[in-house]
Order: structure tokens, then C-alpha cells, then sequence
């Protein structure tokens, strides 16, 4: 047994931590980049995402044990180094040949090569066929930031997303790499999806997939418009960015809804492709997709910027041109009571008919994207309406002009402060607003979705003078609504859903504090400078105040949500709600008149008038404010 643990002893002192064999080599290179510090350099805490936790020690954003070579890879940074060393010197598996440390890790394998002097040719032979055969297909060259605008019916999507676009030799963009980093989840509740987003409980994965791929996604199944950012990375940059990317693949990381998300992970990328650049620090707590934008502009990294409209943007913009007639040649055609053969032959004129082929086949694509209709219909309808498509030549100039909405990451910050005065119960009052994230119905559209609504933790706080009072008047932690106009060719549902505690006027005349959830769903007319609604919703309040704790009823909303003028907008809408269950019914009607006037990109005055009756008590109530974006 003595003889057994003297092995083990004699043993140690030739395999490191890791498992590989040490070699004198390694240990020569170890002391070389201990002395030169090369574990508490800049790009080797860039490389293995190191981060100084609430006790300043270094910690890895990357969860996966995969990602380290050493146990205490993920919290150490010389262990991890000296790992990677050792691995360097370790013959290759000729069954495993992409296990080798070179392969695995080829961009902090060549870093540490190129600081301590080392050639390949003093290493072991090595080769990664995988690896070698991704960069021939890729051929890195340049790069582009991608942001897909939000889309409010996909809950993983309602903040936007940005991706990485890796160009090579080719003129087309769509037959470029996608870099994308994402959390893995099906779940299509919103509610489920903000909860396990907040407290990590999702894996994020980074994949490297064909751009038209991620672009048939944004563009055609979720009516999301992309803009795509030229960056100024050389093709040793990019390179770089690339081999970084390939270590990362399939690697998971606790995926957080506001921190650790698709953007800030992503700007780990451009840092390891010029490490000069300092992106991820000045990060605040919480960061979205179009705050990464943002930081990349500041960062110099932008050259110029390129939008592409989706497939429901331009079927939308084709259908305002079209008259009665050609909307309902359209729509005989995409339901088969009419062929494009008669289309032809019809009195229409000739762009009218270009119209016509066009709308119907632009919405039969999106159909058949959506799982609408069978992959062999959907060939066989396509086919007849672009043979015949072909006979009327070239659309003539200005055909389908879309224009460009301007670009999102020079409109309004995500977050808000707002300060004002109002009026209620003639007491004057103070209030405070502040909101992290993201985008109100009155805020300018610029970069949003116009007709979209995503407020989360919006806290209002009043303070009364008279009475030397400071309460909490309402907190919003959700607060999301989705009013998407129906047209002749794309009829969607519109939505809300509110939850959170706001002060509520009781039969006692005084405003007491509830909890309340208040989901809606209905339709929306217009386009996206003027929309009329109606929602038909239910509202259920809790609080002690009620005889059985709680109130619920039902009931709807009117509104009308318009642009009189590119900075004013303006909210009008009427509420009615009926409470029938639990002691106290009663019923609630509320209308209001809201009104944004920007001043700036990032700033812009509001008033508010409003007045509601409840328990046969009527109450009015003004305010003036000013929003500060940032």
C-alpha cells in the first residue's frame, strides 16, 4: 500500500492540475508568463470573460466547466494559463485530434504564443481539420453589428436583439456567418419568460450559423426591420473575432435578462478582435440590445449603417398604394378565386398589376414561413405568380420606396427620468418617474416599434407639500402593450398586460395602494402615425381594503394613439370597467389625454389630464413633466 501512495506522489510531480502531463518546457513558459504577468493581462481576462465580482476577486461570465482547462479555471486565471501551457505541449490524439488545447482554444493558444516568442514549429505536430475547414468556408474579412427591432409577440424578443455578421469574399451579405448569442428556451409566456430571464435560469449558447438564416427569421417570420452596422475591423481583427468565437461554440452561460444577455455578451467579441477597445466596463447594471448599439457607436467601431425593411413592411407599403380594385384582385388571388393569368388579362393598369403579383406573392411567402400553408403548395402558387411576373418587365422608378425610419440607436434612451408637477383633489404635488427600461406609447417612435409599449419596475413616486407627504403612487413592474394595425393582407390580435401596485380612489374618497393585474386583448386600425383600438379586458385588484381582499371585473378601452406633428404625439382613451366579483362592485370609467412633445432626442414635455369615477365619486387630476432619456 506504501509502495501504491509513493506512486501516486512520484506521479504528481509530473501531471499537472489538469490532467496533462507536465513537461519542463511548460514549466519554463509558466515561469516566463508569470514573470511577464500574463494572466492578469488585459486580453487574457478578455478571452476567458473574467469579471471582478462584489469582493473584487476575478470571476468567469462563461458557466460551462468545458470552457476551462483547470478546475479553478472558472475563478483563476494563472491556474487556468498554466493549464492552457501545458496544454500546448501535449502530443495530439490521433482519434480526438479536435481535443487538442489548439484546436479547443485557438485564439488564446496563439495569443500566448505570440507574447511568449513560441513557434509552432517547437510544439508538437498538431492539426484541427474542423477548425481549418470553418475558416475556408467563412474566410473572415470584415464585420457587421445586426439589430432586428423588438418584436412584442415573441417574449424572447420584445428588447430587439443585436448578432454579429462575419463577411467574407462574397458580394451578397446573405451568404455571410451569423455569430448570435441566445437563450435556449421555448417558452412563449411572457410572464414565465421575465421571471426565469431575471434570475438566470435559462442557458445562453453562442452559435456561428448562415446569416440569411437568422435573416429570414427577423425578416420574414417575426415582421422585425434589421439594421446592419458596418464595422471598421481589419480582416486580422475580424480573424481574431473569429477564432474567439469558435472556442465559445456550445458553451453555456446563465443566460440574465438585463445583464449578462444577447448584447453584452457579444461585445466580449469585438473586445478579443481589438483588445484597445474597453466595452463591457462601462456597461451600467442593466443593458439592452440597443444600449450595446450605442456603446459601439461611441466606441468609434461604426462606419455606416444599412437598413432593411421586412417582408410585412413592404407588403404593408405596397398595400397603401393600392386602390379597392387591386386589393381585392389581391386577395382573390392569394385565396384562389382568381389566377394570375386573369390578373393579366384584366383592365388594370400595368403597375397596378405589378402591385397585385407582387403583394400576393410577398404574403404567400410569409404564409408558407409561418407554417400557413404546405411546402408544395406553397412552390407550385409561387412559381405560377412569378412566371407571370416576369411578363410585366421592370417596375417603373419609385415603385416601392420605404422610407428609412431613421436610425434606432439615435433615438431615445432606454431609460427615463421623469419630474413634474401635477394637480389632484386641489393639492398641488411633486412627482418622481423613473423607469430602466424601455419604451412608453408616447415616447417618439424613432427605433421602436410604433404602436408598442414595454415598461418594466416604472416607479412613480408623489410627494404633497401641504400635507409634507411622500408615497408610493404606482410601480409598474410590467407593463407591455402591442397595438399592430390590421390591413387587407395581415390581420393581427392586439394586446396588453399590466401587473404591478398603483393607488386607486376606494368609497371613502381616498386613494389606497393595490395590487392589480390587468390583461386585454383586441384589435388595432391605422398605420404607425394614426391608430384607433378597442380592447376588451379584464382587471383584478388585491388589497385589504376590499370586504373579500380582492375586486374583479371586466369591461374595455377605446383609444386613438397619433402623430399630429413628427415630435408631438398624443394619447386619447377612454376606460370602462365593470366589478362584479367580491363585495365591493362597483364600476370604474377613466378618460385621458396624454400628450408628448420632444424636444430633443433625449428629452421632451408631457401633460397628462385625466379624470375617473368610481364609487360614485368623480376625481380630475393634471400633471407636467419632463422626461430625461438616457
Amino acid at each position: 500500500m506504501s509502495f501504491l501512495f509513493l506512486l501516486a506522489g512520484l506521479l504528481s510531480l509530473f501531471v499537472a492540475d489538469d490532467g496533462y502531463a507536465q513537461t519542463p518546457q511548460a514549466e519554463n513558459l509558466q515561469a516566463q508568463a508569470m514573470e511577464q504577468g500574463l494572466a492578469e493581462s488585459r486580453y487574457w481576462q478578455i478571452l476567458l470573460h473574467y469579471k471582478a465580482d462584489i469582493f473584487g476577486e476575478p470571476v468567469s461570465l462563461v458557466d460551462d466547466p468545458r470552457f476551462f482547462l483547470d478546475p479553478q479555471g472558472k475563478v483563476d486565471p494563472r491556474a487556468e494559463l498554466d493549464a492552457t501551457l501545458s496544454g500546448l505541449w501535449q502530443p495530439q490524439n490521433e482519434a480526438k485530434p479536435e481535443d487538442h488545447v489548439r484546436c479547443r482554444f485557438p485564439a488564446r493558444s496563439q495569443w500566448l504564443m505570440d507574447e511568449l516568442a513560441l513557434d509552432s514549429a517547437q510544439l508538437p505536430p498538431v492539426t484541427c481539420p474542423q477548425l481549418d475547414e470553418t475558416l475556408t468556408q467563412i474566410e473572415p474579412r470584415s464585420a457587421l453589428l445586426i439589430f432586428p427591432g423588438n418584436h412584442n409577440n415573441s417574449p424572447a424578443s420584445m428588447f430587439g436583439h443585436t448578432l454579429i455578421a462575419i463577411e467574407g469574399p462574397y458580394k451578397s451579405r446573405l451568404l455571410t456567418y451569423a455569430v448570435n448569442y441566445a437563450a435556449h428556451t421555448d417558452e412563449t409566456n411572457g410572464f414565465a419568460y421575465a421571471f426565469k430571464g431575471l434570475f438566470g435560469l435559462y442557458p445562453g449558447f453562442y452559435s456561428l450559423l448562415p446569416y440569411y438564416v437568422k435573416t429570414r427569421e427577423y425578416n420574414d417570420l417575426e415582421r422585425r426591420d434589421v439594421w446592419e452596422y458596418q464595422l471598421n475591423l481589419t480582416a486580422a481583427e475580424t480573424r481574431r473575432m473569429t477564432l474567439h468565437v469558435w472556442e465559445l461554440r456550445e458553451m453555456a452561460s446563465d443566460y440574465f435578462f438585463f445583464d449578462e444577455n444577447c448584447s453584452y455578451n457579444l461585445l466580449f467579441l469585438l473586445e478579443a478582435a481589438r483588445p484597445s477597445l474597453n466595452l463591457t466596463d462601462p456597461c451600467r447594471p442593466w443593458v439592452v440590445p440597443i444600449d450595446t448599439v450605442r456603446i459601439v457607436d461611441q466606441a468609434g467601431l461604426i462606419e455606416q449603417v444599412a437598413y432593411r425593411p421586412s417582408k410585412a413592411t413592404r407588403i404593408m407599403t405596397l398595400a397603401k398604394e393600392m386602390n379597392q380594385q387591386e386589393t381585392a384582385l389581391a386577395l382573390q388571388l392569394i385565396e384562389d378565386q382568381t389566377s394570375a393569368v386573369e390578373v393579366l388579362a384584366s383592365a388594370v393598369p400595368r403597375e397596378g398589376k405589378i402591385r397585385i403579383l407582387d403583394v400576393a406573392s410577398e404574403t404567400l411567402e410569409f404564409r408558407y414561413y409561418r407554417d400557413e400553408i404546405d411546402r408544395e403548395l406553397y412552390r407550385k402558387k409561387s412559381l405560377e405568380l412569378l412566371r407571370n411576373r416576369s411578363q410585366l418587365g421592370k417596375a417603373p422608378q419609385g415603385y416601392l420606396e420605404i422610407a428609412d425610419p431613421g436610425r434606432p440607436d439615435q433615438g431615445h434612451g432606454s431609460n427615463r427620468l421623469a419630474l413634474g408637477l401635477g394637480l389632484a383633489k386641489e393639492e398641488w404635488y411633486q412627482e418622481l418617474r423613473i423607469r430602466p427600461a424601455y419604451h412608453n406609447l408616447l415616447d417618439a417612435d424613432q427605433g421602436y416599434l410604433p404602436g408598442s409599449q414595454i415598461d418594466f419596475a416604472n416607479l412613480f413616486l408623489r410627494y404633497t407639500p401641504e400635507h409634507k407627504r411622500l408615497r408610493l403612487q404606482r410601480l409598474d413592474l410590467i407593463d407591455i402593450v402591442s397595438l399592430s394595425p390590421r390591413h387587407a393582407f395581415y390581420q393581427p390580435v392586439s394586446w396588453k398586460v399590466t401587473t404591478g401596485l398603483r393607488r386607486v380612489p376606494f368609497a371613502d374618497r381616498d386613494d389606497h395602494l393595490v395590487y392589480q393585474l390587468n390583461p386585454g386583448s383586441g384589435f388595432t386600425w391605422g398605420n404607425n402615425r394614426s391608430m384607433a383600438y378597442a380592447l376588451f379586458e379584464t382587471d383584478l385588484m388585491v388589497s385589504g381594503r376590499f370586504r373579500d381582499s380582492f375586486t374583479a371585473g371586466a369591461g374595455g378601452s377605446l383609444g386613438l394613439l397619433f402623430n399630429p406633428l413628427p415630435a408631438w404625439k398624443m394619447h386619447l382613451r377612454a376606460r370602462n370597467i365593470w366589478y362584479l366579483a367580491g363585495e365591493d362592485r362597483h364600476r370604474r370609467r377613466q378618460i385621458e389625454l396624454s400628450q408628448n412633445l420632444r424636444l430633443t432626442a433625449n428629452a421632451s414635455l408631457v401633460f397628462e389630464i385625466g379624470q375617473q369615477r368610481s364609487f360614485e365619486h368623480t376625481s380630475t387630476e393634471a400633471s407636467l413633466l419632463v422626461n430625461l432619456y438616457w
